[in-house]
C-alpha cells in the first residue's frame, strides 16, 4: 500500500537525529528523467536540486484560513515577482550550463569495484572404498543346509545367512559416483527367494538404499542361471544403479558388451600419481594485485607532497617503476601492466657443472646433474627497499617474511633420496650443501620421458631482488613465468593385471583437481589504465575487488607400456602410448573417471601412468596439439559414445577408451579469472555462442519397440549398407528451435559385421542376409546460429519406413513409424574466441596448467601430493562358452555408491531354508535340518560332496536313516552353511558327537548311529540297555583284546562354555552363551578349567545347546576307556552302534597300591594296608632284580628280611562286566572281524548314566 500523507503533515523531512532515518533519494519519473538528459546534468544533481527546493515548501495551517485577507497593491507586484522569482530561479538552475558538483569542493567520492565471490558449499560425491574379492579359483560353492522347525523348548529354529560366493564383478566410472556390479553363487539350485528385507551389503540393510540407487537379479532353477529377472530395485529409464547400460557384460575381444568374465578389485602398491609439492624454480612473486587510486584532489600539489610519495611506493611496489605515474597522461600512468616481479630467490643456478648468469634452456640426458639454490640472504630486499621506499611507510618486510615460508618449504621437501619431476625428466636429489646463507642442492637426472629440456634461471635471477619485470616488458635474460620448469614431486601409478590372460584392463581414476582464489584480486573487475586515469582525475577512489572462489585447472599425464619381464629375458624399456590425458576440475570434490586399454597385440603387459606437469604442456606443447579430457559426465557412459582410438607403439597398437572428449592445447592454458574483463570482450566480438560439439544420449522410436530401430533410422539417412560396402557416408539434417538452428551431420562407414560381436541374426534376416551395416557413427555440428548453452536437449525425428522396421512390424509384432534421437550440447565456442586469450592484460599466463603461480593467495589442488590415485582395476577375459551357472542359485547385484552405501562389502541374505537334499525318512527331495540328511548328501553328490569317490555301495543308508529319526524325535537339528573345503572325515568326526551321535565304519561302509540309547519312538531312552552280544575268552581271539584307558587329566570336571546362534528374520544373528557346572560339586570345589563349545555354525535353539553341553560333560566324567578286539565272523550279530557286554578278567594297576620296605621292614604307603597275605610285584633296587612274589603284612611289617629295602606294589584282580557301544567293524583279510568299541557307562539298574544326565537338567547348574 501506498503511505498516506495527508495535506495538513508535513512533508515528513526529520531535523533530528532518528534511528533508522532513510537517506533522501526519491524516484525519478519518466518526464523528469527526459528532463535530465535535455538539460545535460546528472541524476544526481537533479535530485539534490529537488531535494532543496522541497525544503523550502510549507502548507499553511488550517487556522490561516479563518483571517481575513489583506490586500495592499502596493505589495501585489512584488508578491507576483517574488513567485515568479522563485520559479525562474528553480529554471535557471536546470537550463544553466554544467555547474560544478554540490559536494563540497576537494571531497573525494568513493567507488566499490565488484567482487567474485564462489560457493563454498559442493554437491556430494562419492565412491566405494572398497571391493569385495572374488571367490578363489576351485573354492567349494557355500552348502546351505537347514529349514524352520520348532525346538524342545517350543521355540522355533533355523534360519540362514547366506553368504554367497563372488564369481563375476565390474566396476563403473560415472564422474560424481561409482556403480558396481557383482554376479554370486548362493549354493545349489533350489534355495528359497530371499526377501528384500533380509538382504545386506556388509551389515547395512539394502532397504535404507534408494530403489532407484540399485538393482537386484535372482535365478535358481536346474538349468542355466545366468542372472537376468529383476527381483528387487529398478532397472531401465530413472534407474541410477544401472543407467541404461547393459548389466553384467564384459568389454572383452568378444565385443564390447559379451558375456565375458570380469573381475573387479582395489589395486595396492603405487596408485597415485600425478605432481605434487611443487617448488617455485626461478618463478618470480608478484604481490597480490591492488588498485592505488592517486584521485588528483588529494595527490595533487605542494600541499599533497607526502601523500604522493606515498600512493607512488604503493604503485611501485606492486605495478613497479614503470607503472607509478600520476596526474601526466602516458604509458606509466594509470597503474598499467601486471605486476612487479621480485625474485623468490631459489632456483637453479648450474648445469653439469658449467654456472649461467642469465635464464637459460639447457638440453639434458640421463645422468646429468643441476644445482638448485636456496639463497636466504634478504639483504637484496632490503637495499631494495631502502631504495625504493625510502621515507615512506611502504616497505618490503612481507615478502622478507613470506620468502622465509617458501623457501623453508622447499628445504623442508628437498631431502637426498627424493624424486622429482622437472619439465619432462625426472631427477633425484643426491646432495644437499648448507652454508651459512646458502643451501646448495644437486639433481641427477635418472629418465628422460619427452623433450629434454631444463630451464635454469642464473644466479642473476635467483640472487638479485626483482625478477625481470617493471611494467612494461618482460626481460627475457631474468624473467620466469609462473610454469617455467616448476620442480614437482613425482609420484607414479604402476598397474600389473592379476590375470596373465585377461585381454581388456579398466583402470578406474579418481581425481581431485581445481584452482582456489583466496583473497586474489578480482582481475576482471579492475578499470584499465586509462579508466583509472579518469578516475583519479574525477578524485573517485576505487577499492579493490577480490576474489574467492574454486576455478578450472587442468592436470595431465600419460600412459607407458612394457611387456612384462619373463624368467631369462632381459626387462624391456617403458614406452609412451602418444596421447596425452586430462582431468579437469573446479572444485574440492572427486571426479570418477575410467580409462580401458586394449592391446592389438596378445602379450602380458604392465602400465605406468606419469604425470605431465603443467610445465611440459605449457613450454613444449603446441596449442594445436589435442588432449582427451576425461569427463564422465561427457553423453552416457557404457553405451555406444565411448571416445576411442588406436594408439600405435614399440609394442603393437593399443586402444584406449573413455569417457570425455578431444581438445586442443590452446584450451587447456589458460583462465578467464586472470583476465581483464573477459565478459564484456567476448560480448563485443560475438554475441552468439553456438554449438562446436555434441552428443547423442538416447534415442527410441515412437512405440518404444526395440527391435532394430537404430537401424532403421541410419538406413532412412544413409541408403542401405549392403548396397555400399567399405564406403563412407554423410547426410545433414537442419533443427530449429525457436529462432535458433544446429546443422548436424551424421557420418557412418559401411562394413561387414561379424555375427555375435557387432550384429544379430535378426538383422541378418532383415538385411537379406547380409552382415554389411553402418559403423563408426559420428555426429557433428557443420553450422548453427543464435546463443546455445552446454548441456541443451534437442532432438532429431525421422520417419522410417524400410526393411528394419518392416521386420519389427511383421515378424516381431512392434511396428514403429519414426525413430527420434536426442543430442545434447556438449561444449560451445564463439567466432573470435581466440581474441579473448589476447585480451589487454593477463596476469598469469597457463594458469590452468601450471603447477605454481605467482601469487600466494591462488592455491592448487597438488600442493601437498598427487591429485589422482587408481581406485579400482577391472580386468575382462572372453569365455569359450557362456558361464550360465548350471544348476546354481545366482544373484546379480548393482548399487550405484551413496552416502548410503561406500563400500562393496560381502551381500549376505538371510533365508529361511537351505538346498533341497534327499530327506531320508520321507524319501523325497525338500530342505531339511537333520545332520543325518547333511552326511548322506554329502556322501552321494557328485558336485558338492564326495560321490565322485565314495560309492554308493560304502553308503550305510539305513544307519543314516535311524539316526536321522533320532534327530527329529529329540529335536536336535542342523542349520547352516558350510563354505570351507575340509577333509570329509574330519567334518563328520568333528560334528557327530556334537549332534549326540557316532560316525561309525561298518567293513568299509561309512555310518552314524545315535550315542545315547534310544526307544521305540527313537527318543533317548532310560531303560536297561538291551545287549546285543557278549564277548568273553571264548569269542575273542587271544591276545587280540586291548583295554585303553582315558588318562585321568582328561576326566577331570570342567566347565563348559556353550555358544549358540540367535536367529532374527531378515537380520544378522547374534550369539548367547552359557555357562554349565556339574551341581553336585560344592561351589569352593567347582572346577576353574573350562573348555568352550561353539555350537553357533549350526545351533539356533537353547535347550539343543544345554542338553550337547550336558552330553559332552558327562562324556567327559563318566567314560574311562575304550576297548578293541578280534573275533570270528561266525554268528557275529552286531553293528556299529550296537551294545555290547566285555567280560574281562585283569590284574590291575593302581599307583595307590605302590610303596616301599625300609631296611627294618616297616611298609611306607599312602594308604593303610590290612595284615594279611598279598600278591605283590617287589623291585629291589641294589640287584635291580623284580619278582612276583607273596609277601605277608602283619601290624604295617615284612617280617621276610629278603624283601627289606624293596620297592613294591600290591596286585589285584578283578572281572569286568562293561557295556560298549561298537564305533567299527571290520572284516580283516585273514577273515578275523576288529571291533572298536567305547564304554557305555551304566548304574546298576542297567540304565545309561550319560543318558540320566543329559535328561536331567537338574544334574547341572546353568550361569547366563
Amino acid at each position: 500500500m501506498a503511505e498516506r500523507r495527508p495535506l495538513h503533515q508535513q512533508f515528513p523531512f526529520r531535523s533530528r537525529l532518528e534511528a533508522g532515518g532513510k537517506p533522501f533519494n526519491p524516484p525519478l519519473l519518466p518526464y523528469e528523467l527526459s528532463l535530465i538528459q535535455a538539460i545535460g546534468c546528472s541524476e544526481e544533481e537533479y535530485k539534490e536540486f529537488v531535494r532543496h527546493a522541497m525544503l523550502r515548501q510549507r502548507v499553511r495551517p488550517a487556522e490561516y484560513e479563518r483571517i481575513p485577507d489583506v490586500v495592499n497593491t502596493g505589495v501585489e507586484p512584488f508578491l507576483i515577482q517574488l513567485a515568479i522569482g522563485l520559479v525562474l530561479t528553480g529554471a535557471s538552475m536546470l537550463l544553466a550550463p554544467k555547474a560544478p558538483s554540490l559536494e563540497q569542493p576537494g571531497k573525494v567520492k568513493g567507488k566499490k569495484l565488484a567482487d567474485q565471490i564462489g560457493p563454498s558449499r559442493f554437491n556430494q560425491t562419492t565412491n566405494f572404498d572398497n571391493v569385495a574379492s572374488l571367490a578363489e579359483l576351485n573354492q567349494p560353492i557355500p552348502i546351505p543346509f537347514g529349514k524352520r522347525g520348532t525346538g524342545a523348548d517350543g521355540n522355533p529354529t533355523g534360519g540362514l545367512i547366506l553368504v554367497p560366493a563372488l564369481v563375476w564383478s565390474r566396476l563403473y566410472a560415472y564422474g560424481a559416483y561409482q556403480s558396481y556390479e557383482g554376479v554370486y553363487v548362493a549354493g545349489e539350485f533350489g534355495v528359497d527367494e530371499p526377501d528384500l528385507g533380509g538382504i545386506l551389503l556388509g551389515t547395512a540393510a539394502l532397504t535404507g538404499v534408494s530403489n532407484k540407487d540399485f538393482a537386484l537379479y535372482w535365478s535358481s532353477v536346474e538349468g542355466a542361471n545366468r542372472p537376468s529377472t529383476l527381483l528387487y530395485g529398478t532397472e531401465g529409464p530413472g534407474a541410477t544403479g544401472t543407467i541404461g547400460r547393459e548389466v553384467f557384460t564384459s568389454p572383452t575381444d568378444d565385443g564390447q558388451f559379451s558375456q565375458g568374465f570380469s573381475m573387479a578389485y582395489t589395486p595396492s602398491g603405487d596408485t597415485a600419481f600425478g605432481t605434487g609439492t611443487p617448488i617455485h624454480n626461478g618463478s618470480v612473486y608478484r604481490f597480490n594485485w591492488e588498485v592505488i587510486s592517486a584521485p588528483f584532489t588529494t595527490t595533487k600539489g605542494s600541499d599533497n607532497k607526502e601523500p604522493r610519495r606515498e600512493i607512488i611506493a604503493k604503485r611501485k611496489k606492486i605495478a613497479g617503476s614503470l607503472a607509478d605515474a600520476l596526474h601526466i597522461a602516458g604509458p606509466e600512468a594509470g597503474q598499467p601492466g601486471v605486476g612487479r616481479a621480485y625474485s623468490r630467490h631459489m632456483g637453479f643456478i648450474s648445469h653439469n657443472g658449467i654456472e649461467y648468469a642469465n635464464k637459460t634452456i639447457v638440453t639434458v640426458t640421463q645422468g646429468d646433474t643441476a644445482v638448485f639454490e636456496i639463497n636466504n640472504d634478504d639483504e637484496a630486499y632490503k637495499q631494495r627497499s631502502k631504495a625504493d621506499f625510502d621515507g615512506t611507510e611502504v616497505n618490503l618486510k612481507d615478502l622478507e617474511n613470506s620468502a622465509k615460508s617458501w623457501r623453508q618449504r622447499a628445504e623442508d621437501l628437498l631431502v637426498i633420496g627424493t624424486r622429482w619431476i622437472i619439465g619432462a625428466s625426472t631427477w633425484i636429489v643426491r646432495s644437499r650443501v648448507k652454508e651459512a646463507k646458502r643451501v646448495t642442492i644437486t639433481f641427477e637426472c635418472v629418465a628422460i620421458l619427452g623433450v629434454p629440456e631444463i630451464g635454469i634461471p642464473g644466479i642473476r635471477t635467483v640472487r638479485e631482488s626483482l625478477g625481470g619485470y617493471e611494467g612494461d616488458t618482460f626481460n627475457p635474460n631474468k624473467h620466469c613465468g609462473a610454469a617455467f620448469y616448476n620442480v614437482c614431486r613425482l609420484s607414479t601409478a604402476t598397474i600389473r593385471p592379476v590375470r596373465r590372460d585377461a585381454e581388456v584392463i579398466e583402470l578406474g581414476i579418481q581425481s581431485q583437481v581445481w584452482n582456489k582464489a583466496s583473497g586474489l584480486c578480482n582481475f576482471n573487475a579492475i578499470p584499465s589504465p586509462t579508466k583509472l586515469f579518469n578516475l583519479d582525475e574525477d578524485d573517485i577512489q576505487v577499492s579493490t575487488p577480490r576474489m574467492d572462489k574454486y576455478f578450472q585447472r587442468s592436470s595431465c599425464f600419460s600412459i607407458f607400456v612394457r611387456p612384462v619381464k619373463e624368467y631369462g629375458q632381459a626387462q624391456a624399456p617403458y614406452v609412451r602410448i602418444p596421447k596425452v590425458f586430462c582431468v579437469q576440475g573446479s572444485a574440492p570434490i572427486d571426479q570418477n573417471n575410467y580409462l580401458r586399454i586394449r592391446p592389438r597385440v596378445r602379450g602380458f603387459y604392465e602400465y605406468k601412468i606419469f604425470p605431465r606437469t603443467g610445465s611440459d604442456i605449457a613450454i613444449n606443447s603446441i596449442d594445436e596439439n589435442t588432449v582427451i579430457i576425461l569427463d564422465s559426465n561427457e553423453g552416457v557412459p557404457y553405451t555406444n559414445n565411448a571416445l576411442g582410438a588406436d594408439y600405435e607403439t614399440a609394442y603393437g597398437s593399443f586402444r584406449i577408451t573413455t569417457q570425455g572428449r578431444e581438445v586442443s592445447i590452446a584450451e587447456i592454458r589458460t583462465n578467464p579469472e586472470l583476465f581483464t574483463d573477459p565478459e564484456d570482450q567476448e560480448a563485443a566480438l560475438n554475441p552468439d555462442t553456438i554449438p562446436t560439439a555434441i552428443s547423442n544420449i538416447n534415442a527410441y522410436s515412437n512405440t518404444r519397440s526395440p527391435w532394430l530401430f537404430r537401424h532403421a533410422f541410419l538406413t532412412d539417412f544413409l541408403g542401405n549398407a549392403r548396397s555400399q560396402p567399405n564406403q563412407t557416408e554423410s547426410a545433414t539434417r537442419q533443427v530449429v528451435v525457436g529462432s535458433r538452428s544446429v546443422t548436424v551431420q551424421i557420418t557412418a562407414t559401411s562394413r561387414q559385421g561379424t555375427e555375435g560381436v557387432n550384429v544379430g541374426p535378426k538383422y541378418i534376416e532383415a538385411n537379406n542376409g547380409s552382415e554389411y551395416l553402418w559403423l563408426d557413427v559420428s555426429f557433428s555440428v557443420v553450422a548453427a546460429t543464435g546463443n546455445w548453452s552446454v548441456g541443451e536437449v534437442f532432438s532429431i525425428t525421422e520417419s522410417v519406413n524400410n526393411q528394419f522396421s518392416q521386420y519389427a512390424a511383421n515378424e516381431e509384432r512392434q511396428p514403429y513409424s519414426s525413430v527420434t534421437y536426442e543430442f545434447a550440447v556438449s561444449s560451445v565456442g564463439t567466432e573470435f574466441s581466440g581474441q579473448l586469450r589476447r585480451g589487454e592484460r593477463v596476469f598469469e599466463q597457463n594458469s590452468q596448467v601450471s603447477d605454481c603461480s605467482h601469487y600466494t593467495e591462488l592455491t592448487k589442488s597438488n600442493d601437498s601430493g598427487p591429485e589422482h590415485r587408481v581406485v579400482y582395476v577391472n580386468e575382462y577375459i572372453s569365455n569359450e562358452s557362456p558361464a550360465n551357472y548350471d544348476g546354481m542359485s545366482t544373484v546379480g547385484f548393482t548399487v550405484k555408491s551413496s552416502g548410503e552405501i561406500n563400500g562393496v562389502e560381502q551381500l549376505r541374505m538371510w533365508s529361511a531354508t537351505g538346498i533341497p537334499v534327499t530327506r531320508l525318512i520321507e524319501s523325497d527331495s525338500a530342505p531339511s535340518n537333520l545332520f543325518a540328511d547333511l552326511v548322506f548328501y554329502l556322501l552321494t553328490s557328485k558336485t558338492q560332496g564326495v560321490g565322485n569317490v565314495v560309492p554308493s555301495e560304502l553308503v550305510d543308508e539305513d544307519s543314516l536313516r535311524t539316526t536321522a529319526r533320532f534327530l527329529r524325535a529329540n529335536k536336535i537339528f542342523y542349520d547352516g552353511v558350510l563354505e570351507d573345503s575340509e577333509s570329509f572325515r574330519s567334518f563328520l568326526y568333528d560334528n557327530a558327537s556334537l549332534q549326540l551321535c557316532n560316525f561309525t565304519i561298518k567293513n568299509g561302509r561309512f555310518g552314524m548311529q545315535p550315542a545315547l540309547p534310544f526307544d521305540s519312538n527313537h527318543e533317548i531312552s532310560l531303560q536297561q540297555i538291551q545287549v546285543d552280544q557278549i564277548f568273553t575268552a571264548g569269542n575273542i581271539i587271544e591276545d587280540s583284546l586291548q583295554l585303553q584307558y582315558i588318562d585321568v587329566s582328561q576326566r577331570s570336571n570342567i566347565r563348559a562354555l556353550v555358544t549358540w546362534r540367535v536367529t532374527v528374520e531378515n537380520d544378522l544373528p547374534y550369539q548367547a552363551s552359557a555357562l554349565l557346572h556339574w551341581a553336585d560339586i560344592p561351589v569352593n570345589d567347582r572346577a576353574t578349567t573350562e573348555q568352550a563349545f561353539d555350537l553357533s555354525e549350526f545351533c539356533t535353539n537353547r535347550e539343543q545347546a544345554l542338553k550337547t553341553a550336558r552330553f559332552l560333560l558327562s562324556t567327559r566324567r563318566r567314560i574311562t576307556k575304550t576297548v578293541s578286539f578280534q573275533t570270528v565272523p561266525d554268528a557275529l550279530g552286531v553293528q556299529p552302534g550296537s551294545y555290547i557286554r566285555v567280560i574281562t578278567e585283569a590284574s590291575t594297576y593302581s599307583s595307590t597300591a605302590n610303596g616301599s620296605i625300609t631296611d627294618a621292614g616297616t611298609l611306607v604307603s599312602i594308604t593303610s594296608v590290612k595284615d594279611g597275605d598279598y600278591e605283590a610285584l617287589l623291585y629291589n633296587p641294589t640287584t635291580q632284580q623284580v619278582i612276583e612274589t607273596t609277601i605277608t603284612i602283619a601290624n604295617n611289617t615284612v617280617s621276610d628280611s629278603q624283601h627289606h629295602g624293596s620297592l613294591f606294589t600290591l596286585l589285584s584282580g578283578s572281572t569286568d562286566y562293561s557295556v560298549y557301544q561298537i564305533e567299527s567293524l571290520d572284516l580283516g583279510e585273514d577273515g578275523l572281524v576288529s571291533i572298536s568299541a567305547v564304554e557305555v557307562p551304566t548304574d546298576a539298574s542297567g540304565v545309561s548314566i550319560v543318558a540320566k544326565d543329559v535328561l536331567t537338567p537338574g544334574n547341572f547348574t546353568v550361569l547366563e
